[in-house]
């Protein structure tokens, strides 16, 4: 009787020890300010040993940076939010946080909240950084539905990060010779073929490839790709 209870005893530590030893939740006000550093120091392009920091951070407490997005490859006129968590990328519509996605930007989503796709890092191959956008280029493809309603089958996320500084808009034009006005002594031209051609801030982008491919694939198993700077996205 004495060695049953003994057993009785060990096997009660065990179940108690498999309890406590359960993450605790995901806490918004302890990671609010970590995950706005997270995406602060990116968009600003200061401290980013702190963002890596603040990104693990976010992580390591069971939580996910997320970030509002536009996803060009399913509705250009919808917003998503793009959840990004250790295992997996989460593609959320935005309407599906309420009025405003606020409540997603805080560290912890809300786990009743069903994501449009969830997208293990394996299943990303490569990660292209343009001049707007980046490129997520999966291995299998997923389907998305906007807020909209579009729905569509993707094996590549094209995504722009709000927040971002803008790009530089540079005007090109040539110069017809009108002739010349004697009195104020002025050559006077004509302006033909006014264009601005906008170049986006691709060091943004870049930025944002780096952080998320440093704390998502340490194996570094994901492509790292980057457009030259130009009008192109």
């Amino acid at each position: 009787m004495r060695c049953q209870r003994v057993v009785l005893t060990l096997v009660f530590a065990g179940f108690s020890g498999a309890a406590s030893a359960q993450p605790a939740p995901c806490d918004p006000k302890s990671l609010r300010d970590v995950a706005e550093t997270a995406r602060f120091n990116i968009i600003a392009a200061v401290d980013g040993a702190e963002a890596l920091d603040a990104w693990r951070t976010v992580f390591d407490s069971g939580g996910a940076v997320g970030w509002a997005v536009t996803e060009y490859n399913v509705d250009a006129r919808s917003t998503f939010v793009f959840a990004f968590e250790r295992s997996a990328l989460r593609v959320y519509r935005a309407g599906a946080f309420g009025v405003t996605a606020d409540a997603a930007m805080d560290g912890c989503i809300d786990q009743s909240i069903a994501p449009e796709a969830v997208i293990p890092w394996h299943n990303v191959r490569e990660i292209e950084a343009g001049n707007w956008v980046l490129w997520f280029k999966l291995r299998e493809p997923v389907v998305i539905t906007s807020d909209r309603g579009r729905r569509k089958k993707v094996n590549e996320l094209k995504a722009y990060f709000h927040g971002g500084p803008g790009g530089d808009l540079t005007y090109y034009y040539n110069l017809e010779y009108e002739g010349h006005i004697p009195f104020w002594n002025i050559e006077v031209y004509k302006v033909n073929n006014l264009r601005g051609i906008a170049v986006g801030p691709n060091d943004y982008q870049r930025r944002l490839q780096f952080v998320i491919a440093s704390v998502v694939d340490t194996g570094r198993r994901i492509a790292l790709t980057r457009k030259g700077r130009g009008a192109g996205w």
